[in-house]
């Protein structure tokens, strides 16, 4: 799964799939491969999710871009809670930048998608 999430990512950088229906996929990938406690398959989930929001915003759909980017933040919130205390520093430094320049529409989404996730791919779904 976590395979097919990155090959879904590389395939829409490098514009050999269809950029919605590639991250998509990946979004789906990334999301099975969370369940098993992968921190990587959080950050892919997020490269996803942020790709989607930045295709999103280019065409004026604010409202779709900011689920998106807000599923990324709050995706990448559970990811600081399973990486080692060495790497979740950087992503929170990181995720407070973020939250900074957020929208409070953006901030919504991220706690809505926190709290979605966190029963599956937060640090309480492995303990």
């Amino acid at each position: 799964q976590l395979r097919l999430a990155r090959t879904a990512r590389r395939l829409a950088l490098a514009q050999d799939a269809d950029d919605i229906l590639g991250s998509i996929e990946g979004v789906t990938y990334a999301r099975l491969a969370a369940t098993q406690g992968i921190p990587d398959a959080l950050m892919i989930l997020a490269e996803h999710c942020t790709h989607l929001a930045f295709i999103h915003y280019e065409t004026d759909a604010g409202e779709i871009a900011d689920m998106w980017l807000g599923q990324a933040m709050g995706v990448l919130e559970l990811a600081a809670e399973l990486l080692p205390a060495s790497n979740a520093g950087e992503l929170i430094t990181s995720l407070t930048v973020a939250a900074e320049g957020a929208t409070p529409q953006v901030l919504a989404e991220a706690k809505f998608f926190r709290d979605l996730f966190s029963p599956a791919f937060g640090a309480a779904a492995f303990a």
